[in-house]
């Protein structure tokens, strides 16, 4: 259960975003994410770590049915989890990727070719982003600390695809929430 505390003119509420498009902005200056409750290094978690994040209930009510390690993710060749729903249609999955190299805020960055926003996940800092022409996924970079990224994704892997953009985005941002919570949890 997420407890929501509006305040007005400081902190939008959990997976609110901030801003509407960051690759919008007419401005030349990258948005900045705002501060973190605490940094959580990334460095040392293993993939069992990982895989832990969710509980088994979360896991099931997110209708997943496999779990399993990871690795060579990505251009850093990061080490992760995935999180399947491959027994029944529709086919669906998510990742977990920590990564120790680049921060979130890569995605902000000008010339970035991805759709971004920035939200707030857990009481962290994020970036929702889509890549162009990618109708079958989502991801949610949470910034746990600096030059570090708990990277989700949620790929939707049955044809035809009948969930929008907002709903695949939804998707992750879950994941996000409950994998952002574990990660706190982990490092008390």
């Amino acid at each position: 259960m997420a407890l929501v505390v509006l305040v007005s003119g400081c902190t939008p509420a959990p997976g609110t975003p901030t801003t509407s498009n960051a690759t919008e902005s007419s401005s030349t200056q990258a948005p900045t994410l705002p501060g973190r409750p605490k940094d959580i290094r990334l460095d040392d978690l293993a993939s069992e770590q990982i895989c832990s994040l969710l509980t088994e209930e979360q896991g099931k009510k997110l209708g997943v049915n496999t779990i399993r390690p990871i690795g060579d993710v990505g251009r850093f060749k990061d080490k992760g989890c995935g999180f399947l729903n491959s027994v029944t249609k529709p086919f669906y999955g998510y990742q977990i990727v920590p990564t120790t190299q680049e921060g979130a805020d890569v995605w902000l960055k000008p010339g970035s070719t991805v759709s971004a926003r920035i939200l707030t996940v857990a009481g962290y800092p994020a970036v929702e982003n889509r890549r162009p022409g990618d109708d079958r996924g989502c991801f949610v970079d949470v910034s746990v600390a600096e030059g570090q990224r708990l990277g989700i994704q949620y790929s939707y892997n049955s044809q035809p695809v009948t969930q929008t953009p907002e709903q695949l985005c939804a998707k992750a941002l879950e994941m996000a929430e409950l994998a952002t919570q574990g990660l706190i949890k982990l490092h008390g």
